[in-house]
């Protein structure tokens, strides 16, 4: 008969721990060493795969709409994008190791994810490949793969499970309140060198306006951007919590002022494109609370058409950075802000008159993302040389400023057809969830339908990028699929319930 050998668990520990502290010591000797960083990373990331795999997805959720960068990582990637790749390799294992895990199926997303996934790897391959000019490529412009992938990963990460009733509240406060993070940038840049740090850990594009403004010989309008991304998260979180009727809830007096501070807060973003979507996705979650049919309606237009008389008249009165996103209003404003957003219209308006033309030649077979930095740097010659090519290192770069030229010049036809597929299922989806989902989550299911309504819209007649906006499209359907399941006409016919009762909650695992 065979010996047992029992062993303390705390001895078991030791064992494990002792020489790990005494080999990661050894390498932090020489800490700069490229060898020694990687066998450090090596092992913490072996010691993290625990945590990992027991709180890949609510980490997932906080960081999707937060503004955490990895500077230490090559391109400055967004944190978000390398959880979503981690969530769905934890979820793959959980799936593999325990049958119950199942992911949650849409059949019309999951294949539009899908295709548009092929599209972009096979456009990639068929053009010389990805560009990752930090991982030793002679070229630009892997890190628009990598973010338009990652958006896609994310989408199956979040749908791998089915989140708890009992927490859903956690986890929508998390996935909107993150966006809080926008603002320590310019909270950093604005308190001095001493919290310069942060900038390593949160996105600096937010503060780069003021950046550029402190060797400033002159003051000037500056915007704060991350005031969008903080703003927006206060606002939808609280539209999601309680909805436009709970926020004029008089027995709440807290609720509107909130919401209203918070949406003014995004004005110093400078940007009309925010007073735009935040314009549609109000205008459309009013119609889903069925608010028109009210008297909530006649109030609000005489509330809205009093303001703009006092207001508009004497606009140049504000801070010129809200000026400028007002801009496009009827109003008296400032020269110089409404100049200034004038000279982007222009630049935009050029951009399309270049790039339409070259879409023929790019239908079928797309450009991709990759580019030649000579070529940039050529244009950017040619930029200052000539005035009349004032958009031309900005073309070759591929930031076209347009949603349908972002799609069909790198990726041709075949991206256009899965982007649209991707839109009108989600939109299929999303309003099935609004109309036959637990009546507990009404609020946000109308709020995540408005918001990628809007969203969708304005990508087409505005202003979009598929390569960066491809992660909000793809969190509001995972958030949405997650909270509610599959669709419910998805049951099995003998699941499905008799004529006259209503749909419950129910959903398809595979």
């Amino acid at each position: 008969m065979a010996n047992t050998i029992n062993i303390p668990k705390s001895h078991l520990i030791m064992g494990l721990s002792l020489p790990l502290a005494v080999l990661i010591g050894y390498f932090l000797a020489e800490p700069m060493e490229l060898g020694s960083m990687a066998v450090v990373v090596a092992v913490l990331t072996v010691l993290c795969i625990p945590l990992m795999m027991r709180w890949y997805y609510p980490v997932l959720v906080f960081c999707w709409n937060a503004t955490l960068t990895l500077s230490l990582l090559p391109g400055g990637l967004g944190f978000w994008s390398v959880m979503a790749f981690i969530g769905l390799l934890f979820a793959i294992l959980g799936r593999a190791v325990n049958p119950s895990a199942r992911f949650i199926v849409v059949p019309s997303l999951t294949r539009s994810w899908l295709l548009l996934a092929a599209v972009i790897v096979l456009t990639g391959l068929l053009t010389g490949g990805f560009g990752a000019r930090a991982l030793g490529s002679g070229h630009y412009g892997g890190s628009r793969y990598f973010t338009a992938l990652a958006a896609i990963a994310g989408y199956f990460a979040f749908t791998s499970r089915r989140i708890p009733p009992h927490r859903a509240g956690v986890y929508v406060a998390c996935f909107f309140l993150s966006g809080l993070t926008g603002i320590i940038g310019n909270l950093a840049v604005a308190a001095g060198p001493p919290f310069h740090f942060l900038l390593s850990i949160v996105a600096p594009a937010f503060a780069q306006e003021q950046i550029s403004a402190q060797g400033a010989l002159s003051g000037g309008m500056v915007r704060i951007t991350g005031l969008i991304v903080a703003g927006s998260a206060i606002y939808t979180y609280l539209l999601a919590r309680f909805g436009i009727r709970g926020l004029l809830d008089l027995s709440r007096p807290w609720r509107l002022p909130l919401f209203l501070v918070a949406a003014g807060a995004g004005l110093f973003g400078g940007f009309r494109s925010y007073v735009a979507l935040f314009g549609l996705t109000f205008i459309a979650l009013f119609f889903l609370e069925g608010l028109h049919r009210t008297r909530y309606l006649p109030v609000l237009l005489g509330i809205l058409l009093l303001g703009g008389l006092i207001v508009l008249p004497q606009a140049n009165k504000l801070p010129l950075v809200a000026q400028r996103a007002l801009s496009f209003l009827p109003g008296r404003f400032d020269y110089f802000a409404v100049h200034s957003a004038q000279t982007t219209l222009d630049w935009r308006w050029e951009m399309w008159k270049q790039v339409w033309p070259e879409v023929p030649q790019h239908l079928f077979r797309g450009k991709g993302f990759a580019f030649d930095p000579q070529d940039a740097f050529l244009a950017g010659e040619a930029q200052l040389r000539f005035q009349s090519e004032f958009v031309a290192s900005t073309i070759v770069v591929g930031d076209y400023h347009n949603g349908p030229l972002s799609i069909l010049v790198p990726l041709g036809i075949y991206g256009l057809v899965a982007f649209l597929w991707i839109i009108i299922a989600g939109l299929r989806v999303l309003y099935r969830n609004y109309r036959s989902g637990s009546p507990d989550y009404r609020n946000v299911n109308a709020l995540i339908l408005a918001l990628f309504a809007a969203h969708a819209l304005f990508f087409f007649v505005g202003f979009g990028s598929l390569y960066s906006d491809l992660a909000y499209f793809a969190g509001l359907l995972g958030l949405s699929v997650a909270l509610n399941g599959a669709e419910p006409s998805l049951l099995p016919r003998a699941e499905q319930p008799a004529a006259g009762v209503e749909l419950n909650t129910e959903y398809v695992r595979v």
